[in-house]
This record gives structure tokens, sequence and C-alpha cells, in this order.
């Protein structure tokens, strides 16, 4: 009896090995392979655009993405909810940055080559004037306190200041040599303009329309953006390498934070607070933790990233790839929803053509990325499925189970 009982129950634990030395493998594969969600800032989709484009800005009344075009001389207009291109409108002459007037609906878009700015409804999204501004207008920003674009004439010295109501100039203001960007801070209501000649930042005051403080930052800045959660500028120094902090409070620089190669522009995230960073000759976005003031995050996007955009809407940001002709679609690591480890590709063409207004050829002052050296730098999140330790060794334990099953096997048999 002892011996019938004994071989019944080796029988058992051999069936018992067998069944977990092939289901445990298959779930654990299984795990490997499924969907992550992951767990840094992510590229997620790519949209195909028109050639060299540089500047992006959001609506947020219509939820669309409108991508400036320097070569072709249009503006791309992609569905944030869908990512998918939906039209094309075209402007002036070499479209540089772009800005959003939440007042009238309307994005105003900086025609280096035509020395004007196109103004789009978004509502219908076609060109309803044309604003005659400085040489090579490049940068754009809205004053949300007094309902005026300001406009950073490149070639002029100078900032033209169009009033929101009746797309006309009222004002112009000399500034510091080369200006190309412009920010807005909502707190004390001044202007600051990147001069790249300069390496300063020239403050206008909105309410009298006068330069108050120049401050010195990097070497030639590129982009500005402001940050309301802790009154900060971030100036990105396209041949510093570094983005400098300037408080708002005290038009002075209170820190330098070291990214990467050709920074071109910069935008705030408010939901996580991050800022993010475009490096052209890097191709990547450098994100800087608003709060430390510390790069915690780097991600590859395509060649010569120039302009960027937060989607307050869907919580992604938007940089448009220079010489790759595209725009990456960065899903910060706070908003990252479950996906494919490898990116999807928009290269839906644009329904439409609309309002013809100029010239197609583009003239701009900007260093392309294509013949850099540069290699890329790595990402954070380069779509690989997470291997957590946890997982390594669940595997090891299956091993074992599989190799005990087989000297179990080889044992001696009770009779």
């Amino acid at each position: 009896m002892r011996s019938i009982s004994a071989r019944s129950s080796r029988l058992a634990s051999g069936r018992l090995f067998g069944v977990l030395s092939v289901t445990i493998p298959l779930v654990l594969l299984l795990a490997l392979l499924a969907p992550k969600v992951s767990l840094a800032d992510s590229v997620t989709s790519t949209v195909t655009v028109g050639a060299n484009p540089e500047g992006v800005a959001f609506d947020p009344t219509n939820g669309n993405l409108y991508v400036a075009n320097s070569g072709a001389g249009t503006v791309s207009v992609i569905d944030g909810s869908t990512n998918i291109l939906v039209t094309t409108v075209t402007v002036g002459s070499g479209p540089d940055r772009i800005a959003f007037d939440p007042t009238n609906g309307n994005l105003y878009v900086a025609n280096y080559g035509s020395g004007t700015v196109s103004v789009i409804a978004g509502s219908t999204n076609t060109v309803v004037a044309n604003v005659t501004v400085g040489t090579n207008p490049e940068g754009v920003a809205f004053d949300s306190t007094n309902g005026h674009l300001y406009v950073a004439n490149f070639g002029a010295g100078t900032v033209s200041v169009i009033d929101g109501s009746s797309n006309t100039v009222v004002a112009t203001v000399t500034v510091g040599v080369y200006p190309i960007a412009v920010a807005f801070d909502q707190t004390n209501g001044h202007l600051y303009v990147g001069n790249e000649g300069s390496g300063t930042l020239s403050v206008i005051d909105g309410s009298t329309n006068a330069v108050v403080a120049n401050v010195t930052v990097g070497t030639n800045p590129e982009g500005i953006a402001f940050d309301p959660t802790n009154g900060n500028l971030y100036v990105a120094n396209k041949g510093s390498g570094t983005v400098s902090i300037v408080s708002g409070s005290t038009n002075s620089v209170i820190a330098n934070v070291t990214v990467g190669s050709q920074p071109y522009a910069v935008t705030f995230d408010s939901t996580n607070g991050n800022l993010y960073v475009t490096n052209s000759y890097s191709r990547s976005v450098s994100v800087i933790d608003g709060s430390t003031s510390t790069v915690v995050s780097t991600v590859s996007v395509g060649i010569g990233p120039d302009g960027a955009a937060f989607d307050s809407t869907n919580g992604d940001i938007y940089v448009a790839n220079y010489s790759s002709n595209s725009v990456s679609v960065v899903t910060p690591s706070s908003t990252s929803s479950t996906t494919s480890a490898t990116p999807t590709t928009t290269s839906t063409q644009p329904t439409t053509s609309i309002q013809p207004t100029t010239s197609n050829t583009a003239t701009t002052s900007l260093t392309t990325a294509a013949s850099s050296t540069s290699s890329s730098t790595s990402s954070t999140t380069s779509g690989i499925p997470e291997f957590p330790a946890e997982l390594g060794l669940a595997l090891l334990v299956a091993l074992a189970i599989v190799v005990a099953y087989v000297f179990a096997r080889r044992g001696p048999k009770i009779k």
C-alpha cells in the first residue's frame, strides 16, 4: 500500500511540475510583451507637416495646434484629439512663430520674409488680416492685460505692438540687437524680449510700452517661457547650451541650467510644472523640473527640433522638427497612457489649402540641424517595454521549477 501511495504521490507531483513549467513561463512571457504604462516622458506620435516647421501654438477653443512651416509659407493645423492634419493655411513668406489671442480667437503668425503678421481666425482657419510690422518679424506674444500682441522684429531691432481688437500697429518699441523671442509675464505685466545679438532680455512694461530693464543672460537667447507657478522666466540660450532662469520679481538671473546643444524654444506644462526645452543639434528635448531647476528627463525627437507648445486639453507637448518636416508629440509621464512601444506616425495629407496671400518662398535666418554631426541624445523613454526586477526574479523562480521537475523525473523509481 505504501509503494502505491508513494507512486501516486510522485505522479501527481510530476503532473504539477509539468503544468507549472509550462504555465509560469507563458504567463511571464505574456506579461513581458504586454503594453506598459510609460513611467517617463515619451514620443507617442509623429505628424508629418510642411517644409521646415518652426513655431507652434495651441488654440484651446478648438483644440487645434498651429504649426508655421517656414519653408512652405503655410501653417499646418493639427487636431489635438486625433493628431491628424486637418488643413493647411497659406500665409506670408517664411512664417516663423505664432501666438494665440484668446480674446478674439485669432492666431497671429509672424512672416519673417514678408515683414507682416498674418491673422488666422481659429473658427474658420482662414486669414482675416495681414498686418505690416518691422523687418524680419519672428517672435510673437499676447498680453492678456491690455489685449495687445508684441512682435519681435529681428532685422529692425524693434518690437511692434498690435492692438488685437483692430489688428493695427499702435506702437513700436526699440530694444536690443536681433530681437527674436517674446514672452509675457502675467504677474508683473511685463513683456520679455530675447535679443539674440545682445545676449540680453529687454523688459517692456505693458502699461506704458517702455523698456524698464535689460537683463544679461547667455549667448544668443532664442526662446522664452513664463512659469506662473514660481514667477520665473526660462530663457533658452542657443550659443551657451543653457537655460537662464530669470526672476520676474527682481529681473535678475537666479540660475543657469545646462541642457542640450543649441536650445531653441521653451514651453511650460501647467499640469506637471515642467519646462520643455528643444535642443536643435542634439535632436532632443530637455525636461526641467520647475520646482528644483534640474533636468529630470531627456526625450529624443526628430531632426532640428525648433518650436514647441503645450496642449492643455490632452496634456501633450508638440515639438516642430525643422529638418524632419514633422511634429513629435511628447506625452509627459504624469499623463502617459498605455501605448505601444513604437510611436505612431500620422501622414494624413491636409484636406484643403486656404487663403493664398503671398509668395511661398521662405526666407529664414535660422541654422538648420540637418548637417549636424552630433549624435542623438539618448531618451529616457526609448519605447522599450519595461523589465522590472520583480519580473526577473519571477523568471528565475520559473527556471528553478523547470530544473527541479527535470531532476525529479530522473530520480529513482519507487516500487
